[in-house]
């Protein structure tokens, strides 16, 4: 079973809960989705089932963080490549 869960103001970010009964688990995904690509997982929290609703929205609050500050490395590096045409190599 599983939730997604909408951000206020950016479509292409979500955190997904999915709860895992055999295993007693439920995971927080934070996700993004690039233009026109499937979603990918940028951050991953676990906790046993036995949850609180306290737990759940710090859980929610660090998947959330985590995935942001990963965005910012994915956006610096996605921009830095933009930039980069061509490279020679010069073997001596």
């Amino acid at each position: 079973m599983e939730w997604k869960i909408e951000i206020e103001n950016k479509p292409n970010q979500r955190i997904l809960v999915k709860f895992d009964p055999l295993n007693e688990l439920i995971n927080f995904i934070g996700q993004y989705k690039p233009h026109n690509k499937e979603w990918v997982d940028f951050s991953k929290e676990e906790y046993s089932m036995n949850i609180d609703l306290k737990t759940m929205q710090d859980l929610l609050f660090n998947v959330y963080k985590t995935m942001n500050n990963r965005l910012k490395a994915y956006t610096n590096i996605s921009e830095g490549f933009t930039l980069i045409k061509k490279i020679e190599i010069n073997e001596e």
